[in-house]
């Protein structure tokens, strides 16, 4: 399987750690671009090409070390358990939210975040362990209420195009 067609699920987890940290920090790569350049351009406004550039790794390294972490975390549980369960996407996200507090030099932020992270951590593998959907996902196929941008050429016409060869009944009496 290509490396870039890979998701997070197509193999258990404590298999392919690299593949496993490529599409997470894909993920974060997209997300956190669109993030980091927002605030650069709306809030910090750094002078110079230097100053940008550091401001991105300010703002994205966190994002990559936490989803780091929780790869990592999970990873290293379930080789060292031997065990596939809600205890090592809790163990996961307890060490990310752990990490974020000593990132952002606050302890009690960190503190709450590891229980909230542990938490949403085994609710998600739960989901996945018993079948259900975490998140909702948005399908494949839209069908848009209202229109998109392809409406201007939508067939409007109210009946079925006539049939060739097709006469009114006017003309046939003639």
């Amino acid at each position: 399987m290509s490396l870039f067609r890979y998701t997070y699920y197509d193999t258990p987890d404590g298999k392919d750690l690299i593949k496993k940290l490529f599409y997470t920090n894909k993920q974060v790569s997209i997300i956190g671009f669109g993030l980091a350049t927002s605030e650069i351009i709306l809030v910090s406004k750094p002078f110079g090409y230097l100053n940008t550039a550091y401001r991105y790794g300010q703002l994205m390294g966190p994002m990559f070390a936490a989803t780091s972490t929780f790869c990592l975390a999970t990873h290293i549980a379930t080789n060292v358990r031997g065990k596939d369960d809600m205890v090592n996407y809790a163990i996961g996200g307890f060490s990310t939210g752990a990490l974020t507090g000593i990132l952002l030099n606050r302890k009690m932020v960190g503190f709450w975040l590891a229980i909230s992270l542990a938490c949403i951590g085994a609710a998600k593998k739960h989901s996945k362990l018993n079948n259900y959907e975490f998140y909702p996902t948005y399908p494949k196929v839209r069908k848009p209420v209202h229109g998109d941008f392809r409406t201007p050429y939508d067939n409007w016409t109210l009946y079925e195009p006539r049939p060739k060869g097709w006469v009114a009944a006017e003309e046939r009496q003639q």
